[in-house]
């Protein structure tokens, strides 16, 4: 009988012990960015991303390679998965027919610029695509979404790292920068709301700045943000499809997608008690967080630096050209 349990329970105990050192480094670096994050009001993603830099070292070990990879690539999807709980169709209902129109034209055209002024830099068109998706969606968690449903070893990781630094970077200078710059430009307080949530590439940098000019831009600036967001669901299941449609390997369908459908669906639906959604949503965070500390411990800052001005000027070029697509997108819809 002992010698029966011993074959039952043994793979996967030992499974666990080969995890538990990178994976728990990884859980401890998450705590630690967001406990910073509470207490300095700074990203958390951000944060733990640093800590992970200063880890690298760590994450050399043999020890620790096993646990540290599965936090960047299955975690990861467990992450994305659980996204679907906090996007449902009534963000698509809950905004006019002018954000409809600013969002559905700019984001597909912000899309096909990244890929050819990627080309035209030299990058790799999967960096192109991922820098794209986050700057036209939500930033970090479209940039870490899009990279998940890339075909393992076609992505590096110092390259979904580029995207994640820089376009949280971008966020922050722009979230203190659009406000009183459309201003200055004679926008109105709904104007400025929609540009906001237009062309600023995370939620809450969007919301804080729309409420940093009025409660009115602010709630229009969420709405307009949160429609963006909710075109990530189609986005992500048809780059799955594309991107894995040519593989010898297909039958590693990214399943997790299904997952963040169904969430998506029951969200949609009004079917997602409010204690379990916002438990999901937590969930999804923590998991973000974990996918972060790993990636950054499985990069170092001279890996990072040594991919040049080139995909920061993309980031630079791209985020500017949302903004002013957004604004002649505006003035064509305007009487």
């Amino acid at each position: 009988m002992n010698l029966r349990a011993q074959q039952l329970f043994a793979p996967p105990f030992a499974a666990v012990r080969r995890l538990y050192p990178g994976a728990a480094l990884c859980v401890v670096l998450a705590l630690a960015g967001s406990f910073l994050a509470e207490h300095y009001a700074a990203p958390a993603l951000m944060l733990v991303l640093l800590l992970g830099f200063g880890f690298a070292s760590q994450a050399a070990d043999a020890r620790m390679q096993v646990g540290v990879g599965f936090c960047s690539r299955h975690v990861l999807r467990i992450g994305v998965a659980l996204l679907g709980a906090r996007i449902g169709v009534e963000q698509l209902l809950s905004v006019g027919s002018l954000p409809l129109l600013i969002v559905l034209t700019s984001v597909p055209l912000v899309i096909g610029a990244a890929l050819l002024l990627g080309h035209w830099l030299g990058l790799p068109r999967l960096h192109s695509l991922v820098a794209g998706v986050a700057v036209a969606i939500c930033g970090v968690s479209a940039a870490i979404a899009v990279a998940a449903v890339i075909p393992a070893g076609r992505l590096e990781d110092r390259r979904l790292l580029c995207v994640v630094v820089g376009v949280t970077a971008l966020g922050t200078l722009s979230m203190l920068i659009y406000p009183p710059l459309l201003g200055t430009l004679g926008y109105d307080d709904i104007q400025r709301g929609l540009l906001l949530g237009a062309s600023i590439h995370d939620v809450a940098q969007a919301a804080g700045a729309g409420y940093l000019v009025s409660e009115t831009a602010g709630d229009v600036a969420t709405l307009t943000k949160l429609l963006r967001v909710a075109l990530l669901a189609p986005l992500v299941l048809l780059l799955g499809w594309l991107l894995r449609r040519g593989d010898s390997g297909s039958a590693e369908f990214p399943l997790f997608l299904l997952g963040f459908l169904a969430l998506f669906g029951l969200n949609s639906l009004g079917w997602l008690p409010t204690g379990l959604r916002e438990g999901l949503v937590t969930a999804s965070n923590a998991c973000l967080l974990v996918t972060m500390a790993a990636l950054g411990m499985r990069t170092t800052l001279s890996e990072l630096f040594a991919q040049g001005w080139r995909p920061m000027l993309l980031l630079v070029v791209l985020s500017v050209g949302l903004l002013l697509g957004a604004m002649a997108l505006l003035a064509l819809a305007s009487p």
